[in-house]
């Protein structure tokens, strides 16, 4: 998968060095909100568009990346406190679980002699 994406991001760097060698000599007008900016190179335009491309990516991925951590964080918490449990529940003395069945017998017979 990591060959796969380095092969595309040559590819798309390749095909960027090829536009910005033709269109060197180009020059635009941008207009950005309330500001417009004249006589711009091409070439500086598409690389200051996709580092900021780049910069907004990076920061999602973080956001992303932190919103997994913590409900990794939180589900092996949960995790730790369900294996506590089963080791509690696996250590039980067979003895107490009898002896509850006894009871219950016994007030199963208690109601029904009431009745």
């Amino acid at each position: 998968m990591v060959l796969f994406i380095l092969l595309w991001a040559a590819i798309i760097t390749i095909l960027g060095i090829i536009v910005g060698t033709q269109n060197g000599n180009t020059l635009v007008d941008v207009s950005l909100l309330t500001w417009t900016f004249h006589s711009i190179p091409l070439t500086l335009v598409l690389i200051e568009t996709f580092a900021i491309g780049v910069i907004f990516t990076i920061i999602v991925a973080f956001i992303d990346e932190l919103r997994l951590k913590t409900r990794l964080w939180r589900t092996q918490s949960e995790l730790k406190e369900l294996k506590k449990e089963l080791t509690s529940l696996r250590n039980l003395p067979i003895e107490e679980v009898v002896l509850g069945k006894e009871v219950e017998e016994k007030e199963e017979e208690e109601k029904k002699e009431s009745k």
